[in-house]
C-alpha cells in the first residue's frame, strides 16, 4: 500500500503545481522514488508517461476554464504552451474542437478527474494476472557488453524494440571476444542515465551483456559495469518478447504496490539462459527487480 500513496502523492503534486514548471527530478523525489524508478511505477499504473499525463491534465484544466472571461492565450500560457497556436494544435487534438469552438458552443464534457491509485483501479487494470516471485540476494556482479540510451517501454515515445535488439545483435556475434566470460548466461540490464548525461527524462541506459570474472582485456568498443550486491525479486517472463512489455506493466503496475516491499537504487537485470527461445512460446526469462 506504502507505493500507492507515493504515487498518490506525486499526483496531488502535479495538481497542485499544474501551472508552475514541473520536473521529474522534484516529482520523484516529493514520491520518494529515484527518478528512474518513479517514471517506472507511474506509467505501469496510471497507464500514461509523467509527460503525457501532466500534458493531458493541464489541456483539461484549460478546457474548464473556457468557461470563463479569461483570454484564450492567457489560458494556453498557463497550461505551458509557447503559443496559442501550438495550443489550439494540442487542445483539437485531444478534445476534437479548437478551444475557439468549445467555448462558442459551451461545450463542457466530464473532464478527467485526479486519479486515485487504489488496489481496485489497479485490479480492474491486471485482474486475472497471477505471478508471484522468488526473492534472492546476489553478489556484486561485474559485467561487459555493448551499450546504449533508449527510451523507457513505458513512455508513448518508447524505442525500446529499435535500440535494445541492434545492442544484441551488436553483441552476440563478438560474445567469443569476452575472454573471462562467467557463465553462458547473458544479462540485458537496465538502468538511469547518469544527470550529466539526461537529454530526456524518459531515457535510460541499456547493456546486451555476460558477467565477466575481471575487467582485464575488454573487448574493443565494448563497456563495463559493475551491479552491486542487493536483494532481488525474480519473476519469470514466459512467452515471445512482444508480450515482454505486459509483464513489465504487471511488475510495476500490480505486483509491487501490493508487495510490501520497497524498490532499492539499483539495476533492473533481464537474465537469459538455456530456457530463453526468441520469439517461442514457450521460452522464458528471468526479471530481476531490485527490493529491500
Amino acid at each position: 500500500m506504502e507505493h500507492l500513496d507515493q504515487i498518490q502523492r506525486a499526483v496531488d503534486y502535479i495538481e497542485d503545481h499544474l501551472n508552475d514548471d514541473l520536473h521529474v527530478d522534484v516529482i520523484s523525489k516529493v514520491a520518494g522514488f529515484s527518478r528512474w524508478h518513479f517514471q517506472t511505477v507511474f506509467s505501469a499504473a496510471v497507464g500514461d508517461s509523467l509527460k503525457e499525463y501532466i500534458r493531458t491534465r493541464r489541456l483539461t484544466k484549460a478546457m474548464s476554464e473556457l468557461g470563463t472571461d479569461k483570454r484564450i492565450l492567457d489560458i494556453a500560457l498557463d497550461a505551458g504552451f509557447e503559443s496559442q497556436e501550438s495550443f489550439t494544435r494540442a487542445f483539437k487534438n485531444m478534445f476534437k474542437a479548437t478551444p475557439g469552438e468549445c467555448r462558442k458552443a459551451g461545450i463542457n464534457p466530464m473532464h478527467l478527474k485526479k486519479i486515485r491509485i487504489t488496489i481496485e483501479y489497479l485490479d480492474h487494470l491486471y485482474g486475472g494476472i497471477n505471478m508471484e516471485p522468488v526473492y534472492k540476494s546476489i553478489p556484486e556482479m561485474k559485467i561487459v557488453g555493448c551499450l546504449g540510451k533508449f527510451i523507457s517501454v513505458l513512455s508513448p515515445d518508447k524505442n525500446n524494440m529499435v535500440v535494445i535488439p541492434a545492442l544484441w545483435q551488436s553483441f552476440m556475434p563478438r560474445l567469443h571476444e569476452v575472454k573471462n566470460a562467467k557463465s553462458s548466461v547473458n544479462l540485458g540490464v537496465c538502468y538511469e542515465v547518469l544527470p550529466a548525461e539526461v537529454s530526456r527524462p524518459d531515457e535510460c541506459m541499456y547493456m546486451a551483456a555476460t558477467e565477466v570474472t575481471t575487467f582485464d582485456n575488454v573487448p574493443e568498443g565494448m563497456k563495463t559495469f559493475t551491479i552491486p550486491a542487493g536483494e532481488y525479486a525474480i519473476f519469470t517472463h514466459k512467452g515471445p518478447l512482444d508480450t515482454f512489455e505486459h509483464t513489465m506493466n504487471y511488475i510495476y503496475g500490480s505486483w509491487l504496490p501490493k508487495s510490501g516491499k520497497k524498490l532499492r537504487h539499483a539495476p533492473d537485470i533481464e537474465w537469459y539462459d538455456k530456457r530463453f527461445k526468441l520469439n517461442e512460446a514457450d521460452s522464458e526469462i528471468d526479471v530481476y527487480i531490485p527490493v529491500e
